[in-house]
């Protein structure tokens, strides 16, 4: 049993890791079709994303971008462990984003309480939006994925609405809305890359979900109705609650990740804010395993390609940042062909490891003893026999 979990954490590692470099060596192919050499546009994203300078941090920005891809990373894991396909985590995010701006320049609190009330806020429209498509597989029977398109679509419908009239800043050209207050905004470490409380919160519920998903009962419950719903019914578990409860606490978390890019770090939303923020915290996760480690490491790579590809090969190197991705892109197809070609392996390595232990057992074992020629037992002999027929009295 040891033996087939090393297997599987091996395989669930090896994975993604095989993924990521067949995308880079992909990337690196077209960048040298472009006329370009591979070697130094590699060169260029990891300078742009992980060096820092007297002055500005590079890694630093990389680590800002990604603490909202995290969290809507994190939202993803949770449904998608829960069972529940839902791609509504772009919607969870922008509500959760404007949410927090209602809360950030129209409500009056001291500087301490004003940031927890606005991501509170944030995470309360987050969850509402990705209860949506759980409420309606859940009670309807309908497919979560169409169900959390539709929403998507919806909430940028509405945010677009929100930006350009209701909330709109008067004093402005463009359609945005206010600033938030200066009490409801985040503490900055870094002023040049905004690198502050934002890095912290999203660490800190990295390791909340962690714990919640491994070490308590209601993540137990959620895991199960993903993993073995049939089992988890029969055990006596509440699976309908804990699909609701997992896309509750999705959505919250998503939404949160909308909270944090306002009040951290754009200080207002401006129309066409969603950028794919969701999108890539779905694939992130994906990418990751559906494990809350390994998709907030997936996050942060996203965000080093991204800034690498914008400030190391578009400004640097002039090629296109779009290269950036379709190597993003390359990962998740690979990633999505590597896992049933993977377990397809597995089941054909074990029908061999079968039939090598077979042979291996059959060669250890010893020879059946050569049959001894004896001579018959004479007594043995004539009781087996068959007994001659009476013969009658000849008449005279």
């Amino acid at each position: 049993m040891k033996d087939l979990d090393l297997a599987r954490a091996a395989q669930r590692v090896s994975v993604p890791v095989v993924a990521v470099l067949l995308a880079l060596v992909i990337g690196a192919i077209l960048i040298a079709v472009s006329g370009r050499s591979p070697g130094d546009a590699m060169a260029a994203i990891g300078q742009a994303a992980f060096t820092c300078d007297p002055g500005y941090c590079n890694f630093g920005t990389v680590l800002t971008t990604a603490t909202p891809l995290i969290m809507t990373t994190l939202g993803a894991v949770m449904v998608l462990r829960a069972g529940l396909f839902s791609i509504g985590q772009e919607g969870q995010y922008g509500l959760g984003a404007i949410a927090a701006v209602i809360v950030g320049y129209q409500v009056q609190l001291p500087g301490g309480l004003h940031p927890i009330a606005a991501l509170a806020a944030a995470a309360v429209a987050g969850a509402l939006v990705g209860l949506v498509p759980a409420v309606f597989r859940v009670f309807l029977g309908a497919n979560e994925l169409i169900v959390s398109i539709i929403v998507n679509s919806m909430v940028a419908l509405l945010l677009s609405f929100l930006i350009n009239y209701p909330l709109r800043d008067t004093g402005g050209t463009a359609s945005y809305t206010p600033q938030i207050d200066e009490t409801a905004r985040l503490p900055i470490f870094d002023t040049a890359t905004k690198l502050g409380a934002n890095l912290v919160i999203a660490l800190a519920f990295v390791a909340l979900v962690a714990v919640y998903q491994s070490r308590t009962t209601w993540g137990y419950e959620q895991r199960m109705a993903g993993e073995a719903p049939v089992f988890a019914r029969y055990s006596g578990m509440r699976t309908r609650t804990a699909v609701l409860r997992a896309a509750a606490l999705g959505g919250a978390l998503a939404g949160i990740g909308g909270g944090i890019q306002v009040i951290g770090m754009n200080y207002r939303v401006i129309d066409g804010f969603l950028d794919g923020t969701g999108f890539n915290g779905l694939t992130a996760a994906i990418l990751g395993g559906t494990t809350v480690i390994g998709g907030s490491l997936a996050a942060i790579l996203f965000s080093a390609i991204t800034v690498g590809a914008i400030n190391g090969l578009q400004i640097l190197m002039g090629i296109p940042r779009e290269i950036g991705a379709v190597i993003l892109s390359l990962m998740i197809l690979l990633v999505a062909i590597q896992t049933p070609l993977a377990g397809r392996l597995e089941l054909w390595l074990s029908k061999r490891r079968g039939a090598r232990e077979i042979a291996a057992r059959a060669a250890a074992a010893p020879p059946p003893p050569e049959p001894v020629d004896t001579p018959p037992d004479p007594d043995l002999v004539r009781a087996h026999a068959e007994p001659e027929a009476p013969t009658r009295p000849r008449e005279e």
